[in-house]
C-alpha cells in the first residue's frame, strides 16, 4: 500500500513541476532553463511514481510461505509461489510453513522452569529441541487461532513450552532418578509421543522432539560423581593391577628372552669353540699326515736314492769287478801267452835261458846286497843257481835248460 500511494504523490508532484516549468518558459525568457529542468524532473517523478504504482500491484511470495489477500469488502484469496497480482490496498497475510526448530530450557525467571521431578521428589531440569512448522491443510483454524502470528511468536512459543514441560513431567514423574538418568533416550522417545498427542488437536504438525540434556540436582550429582569415583578408583586399581601382571609377565617374558639369548650365545660361544678346537685338530692332524706324507715321500725318495745309489754302486763294482776279472784273464791270458813264448823261445834256444838266468842272478844279488847288506845268510850256502832253475822248471811250464837238452 505504501508504494501505492507514494507513487500516488509522485505523479502529482511531477504534474506540479511540468505546470509550474511552462509557466516560468512563458514569463520569462531567462527562466527558459529553469522551465526546461523543472520539466523534465516533472516527467522523471511521473514515470517513477508509474513504476511504484505497478509493482505495488505485485506481491512475492518465496517457497514455503502461505498467503492470504483480502480485499476491502473482507473476501480473500490465497496467494501462490512467485508474483501474484493483487490490488495495493487489499490486506496481505504470508506464513512461513517451513520447518522451526526451537530449544526450551529454564529461563531466568522463577516461573520459567522447564524440569519435572522423579519419584523420590528430584528435580531435573530439562533441555529439549522441537522441530514444528504451521499444518498448512489447517490454515483457516489456525488463522482463527493465532491470526498473522507466525510459529515463533511469543504465545505459540509459550504454549509449546508450556505442553511439552507437562508432557516431560508427566514421563519423568513415574520414574526414580537413576532410572531417568540411565534412560535418557527412553524418556525423550516416550515424552515425545506424550507431547505429539497433546498438540494433536493444533494446527501444528511436530516434526520431532529430542531431550538434549537431563540434569540431576546437585546431590544426585555429588553421589553420582563420587560412586563414579569410586567406580573409577577400582577401575583404575584393577587397570593398574592388570598393568603390574603385564609388566612382571613382560618382565618375565624379557628375563626369559635375555636368558634364552645368552644361553643360545652361550651354545653359540660353545659351538664356536668347538668347532675351532676341530678344526683346530683337524688342521693338526692334516699337518700330521701332510708331515708323515712329506717323511714317508723323502724315505721312499732316500730309499730309492740309496737303492739306486747301491744299484749304481753294485753296478759298478760288478763292472769294475767284470772288467777287473775280464783284465786279469786277460793278462793272465797274455803273461800265459807271453811265457809260452818266452818258453818257446827258451825250448827253442837254450842259451837264452842261461843268460836270463845269470841276468836274475845277477840283479838278485845286486838288490840283496843293497838292502840285505850286514845280514848274515848262514845255512844258505848250499842254495844255488842249479836250486833257481829247478824252481823255474817248475814255475814255468815247459822251461828247460841246456843240459836238459843235451
Amino acid at each position: 500500500m505504501f508504494k501505492f500511494v507514494f507513487g500516488i504523490i509522485l505523479v502529482i508532484a511531477g504534474i506540479v513541476a511540468i505546470v509550474i516549468g511552462a509557466k516560468h518558459s512563458k514569463k520569462d525568457s531567462d527562466y527558459s532553463n529553469v522551465g526546461k529542468v523543472s520539466r523534465i524532473g516533472g516527467a522523471v517523478a511521473i514515470v517513477i511514481a508509474v513504476v511504484l504504482i505497478l509493482w505495488s500491484f505485485v506481491v512475492t511470495l518465496a517457497p514455503g510461505q502461505v498467503g492470504i489477500a483480502y480485499q476491502l469488502n473482507g473476501a480473500g484469496s490465497d496467494l501462490k509461489v512467485g508474483y501474484n497480482f493483487v490490488a495495493p490496498w487489499a490486506k496481505i497475510h504470508v506464513w512461513d510453513t517451513t520447518i522451526q526448530v526451537i530449544t526450551f530450557s529454564e529461563g531466568e525467571a522463577i516461573d520459567d522452569i522447564y524440569g519435572a521431578q522423579t519419584t523420590e521428589k528430584d528435580y531435573i531440569t530439562v533441555v529439549a529441541t522441537i522441530g514444528v512448522h504451521i499444518d498448512t491443510t489447517k490454515m483457516e483454524e489456525y488463522i482463527a487461532l493465532y491470526g498473522n502470528e507466525q510459529v515463533r511468536s511469543e504465545r505459540i512459543m509459550k504454549l509449546l513450552k508450556t505442553v511439552s514441560r507437562n508432557s516431560i513431567e508427566s514421563v519423568i514423574g513415574s520414574y526414580t532418578t537413576a532410572q531417568v538418568m540411565e534412560n535418557k533416550k527412553k524418556i525423550g522417545e516416550q515424552s515425545g509421543e506424550h507431547f505429539k498427542a497433546s498438540v494433536a488437536s493444533l494446527p501444528l504438525v511436530i516434526d520431532s522432539f529430542t531431550i538434549d540434556d537431563l540434569v540431576a540436582p546437585d546431590s544426585y550429582e555429588n553421589a553420582i560423581k563420587e560412586q563414579a569415583q569410586l567406580r573409577m578408583n577400582r577401575e583404575k586399581a584393577t587397570l593398574q593391577q592388570q598393568v603390574n601382571e603385564q609388566e612382571a609377565a613382560a618382565n618375565k617374558v624379557k628375563a626369559e628372552g635375555e636368558a634364552a639369548v645368552l644361553k643360545t650365545q652361550a651354545e653359540a660361544q660353545a659351538e664356536v669353540k668347538r668347532i675351532e678346537a676341530e678344526n683346530a685338530a683337524t688342521v693338526k692332524k692334516i699337518e700330521a699326515e701332510n708331515a708323515a706324507q712329506v717323511a714317508k715321500i723323502k724315505a721312499d725318495n732316500d730309499a730309492e736314492v740309496k737303492k739306486i745309489q747301491a744299484e749304481a754302486d753294485a753296478s759298478v763294482k760288478v763292472t769294475q769287478a767284470t772288467a777287473s776279472a775280464e783284465a786279469t784273464v786277460k793278462q793272465g791270458e797274455a803273461e800265459a801267452t807271453a811265457i809260452k813264448a818266452q818258453g818257446e823261445a827258451y825250448n827253442q834256444n837254450p842259451k837264452l835261458i842261461e843268460l836270463k838266468v845269470k841276468e836274475i842272478e845277477a840283479d838278485v844279488q845286486s838288490k840283496w846286497a843293497e838292502h840285505w847288506s850286514g845280514y848274515s845268510f848262514e845255512g844258505m850256502g848250499g842254495f844255488t843257481f842249479t836250486n833257481l832253475s829247478e824252481l823255474l822248471k817248475g814255475i814255468l811250464p815247459g822251461f828247460k835248460t841246456s843240459a836238459d837238452t843235451e
